[in-house]
């Protein structure tokens, strides 16, 4: 088996699961235009709603896991997912690009929880915290090209954005050729038995309210840029890929910050967001918009893959698929809350801009760093609690 090339095969599956709902926000604005009476909530949608069917199939998937291999389950997904990506842009009507855009999130969620158990069926220790990185960073650069490309088709036509949902056809090609065909894990009555550890449902809120915070940039940006009348479709898809490309960094050097920081990570890494969006609240340039996106999206390559990696060492192998199944769902969760939740706040408070969405997360954000600050500083003054690590009980039912 050679790594870099089962490596390869990961990191594009990867891409295709980050891209699914949000490649199209930057021809958001252009939709919206097309589709005069579809309301702003609506258009929305159209990033939020593959979220919606990924939830139930990624529990779908996990469950055929136990039946069928990895790879099978893959290859169908992403069947699935050309079908329900390329078609959006085929249709004439907002309904029917909204069944195209569930039937992609079907796709996706056959590909989600299998994509990120991969990492620790096939990686160990030191190289498997180097490997969720570097799926990180490979991902951010794939959604670097992929959201400035996308920029650029919706300036010609928002059609043709859904064209590159067919680069599924790539990732086809890498798992058939350089995934192992690993065969279904039975599991024994002990392993059914054993419950995920709470921590696991601890890690899942967390994502769940990282994911619910950050997409509000994948799904506002664009309709803001309207607003403020700072630029077009193009400049969206730069913005979008400026904090895809502060990922990619944050994934080469995470094990670096995390050592830096070490307690303080979570707070600093929050101060640091609330200063991106407090930055992206008072931009009225394309520049100043793309530094504070470009600061949100640093601080979420670091958290994300720093969550998954964690929920990894939390439980025994046969538990894996289930648990990142957990929290994945978490994480479009918030993907589908997140437009909702938001725009709730707004009525609530009487103002509907997007700009006071912004400011509100900053406040929030800032907040939110300041507790984690306090605790961190606490237990850097009376010491760390000891806590039992949950051992990989069933390693030789995997041998």
């Amino acid at each position: 088996m050679n790594k870099n090339l089962l490596k390869m095969a990961i990191f594009s599956i990867s891409i295709l699961t980050i891209m699914a709902g949000a490649a199209i926000s930057p021809a958001l604005g252009e939709i919206s235009q097309s589709f005069p009476d579809a309301s702003e909530t609506t258009i929305k949608l159209l990033l939020t709603l593959p979220s919606v069917m990924i939830i139930p199939f990624i529990f779908v998937a996990s469950y055929l896991t136990s039946r069928f291999s990895k790879k099978n389950i893959l290859l169908v997904g992403m069947v699935i997912y050309i079908i329900g990506g390329v078609g959006g842009g085929l249709v004439s009507s907002i309904e029917m690009m909204l069944v195209c855009r569930a039937i992609l999130g079907i796709g996706v969620g056959c590909m989600l929880p299998i994509s990120t158990s991969l990492v620790p069926d096939f990686f160990d220790g030191e190289e498997r915290t180097k490997t969720m990185g570097q799926v990180m960073a490979s991902t951010n650069l794939g959604g670097v090209i992929l959201f400035t490309a996308s920029g650029f088709l919706a300036s010609q036509s928002w059609r043709v954005v859904f064209s590159v949902y067919s680069l599924a056809v790539v990732s086809i090609i890498l798992v058939y050729l350089f995934l192992p065909k690993v065969n279904p894990v039975k599991r024994s009555p002990d392993a059914v038995r054993l419950r995920l550890p709470g921590s696991v449902y601890v890690y899942g809120l967390g994502a769940l309210m990282v994911v619910l915070v950050m997409f509000s940039i994948q799904s506002n940006i664009a309709l803001y840029m309207v607003e403020k009348e700072i630029g077009d479709a193009r400049y969206a898809g730069l913005i979008a890929a400026t904090s895809t490309a502060a990922g990619f960094v944050a994934g080469l050097v995470i094990a670096q910050v995390k050592r830096l920081l070490q307690s303080y990570l979570v707070a600093a890494i929050l101060f640091g967001v609330a200063t991106g969006f407090g930055i992206i609240s008072l931009a009225h340039d394309p520049l100043l918009m793309g530094v504070g996106v470009g600061i949100c999206g640093f601080g979420l390559g670091i958290i994300l893959p720093g969550i998954m990696d964690q929920v990894s060492r939390q439980v025994a192998p046969s538990q894996i698929v289930h648990a990142m199944a957990i929290v994945t769902s978490m994480i479009f969760v918030g993907q589908f809350l997140s437009p909702i939740i938001l725009d709730g706040i707004g009525v609530l408070f009487g103002n509907i801009t997007i700009e006071f969405t912004y400011q509100f997360l900053t406040i929030g954000i800032l907040l939110t760093a300041v507790t984690f600050f306090i605790l961190s500083l606490r237990q850097h003054i009376l010491g760390p609690k000891q806590t039992i690590v949950p051992k990989n009980i069933d390693k030789k039912q995997q041998a």
